[in-house]
């Protein structure tokens, strides 16, 4: 019963280091985080925003609507051949082809 204790015991101990080492990785990151430029989105007008959420999302519908017509049920529309393309050895893996949620 001892050694199950003590395996006990190593294994919190070890979980606990990993857990502060953990810890403090995550909150160097955090303050060399402030020092990241972002993209200045406050010098845009409300108009030129909205354009440009506007151009991703027909990007996006183009895309997925190609996807759909040409390559659907495949995993992947082929951009050249305009084919789809499958890939793994299974029929689904789950989630990861499931992007969508459909």
């Amino acid at each position: 019963k001892t050694t199950d204790y003590a395996t006990f015991a190593h294994g919190s101990w070890c979980f606990l280091l990993h857990y502060v080492a953990l810890a403090v990785v995550l909150s160097n990151c955090d303050a060399k985080a402030d020092h990241i430029p972002s993209v200045p989105t406050h010098n845009m007008s409300h108009k030129e925003r909205n354009e440009l959420k506007e151009e991703a999302r027909e990007m996006f519908y183009h895309a997925y609507g190609a996807y759909m017509e040409k390559a659907y049920p495949a995993d992947e529309l082929m951009p050249l051949s305009c084919t789809g393309r499958y890939r793994g050895i299974t029929p689904s893996r789950g989630d990861l082809d499931d992007v969508l949620g459909k």
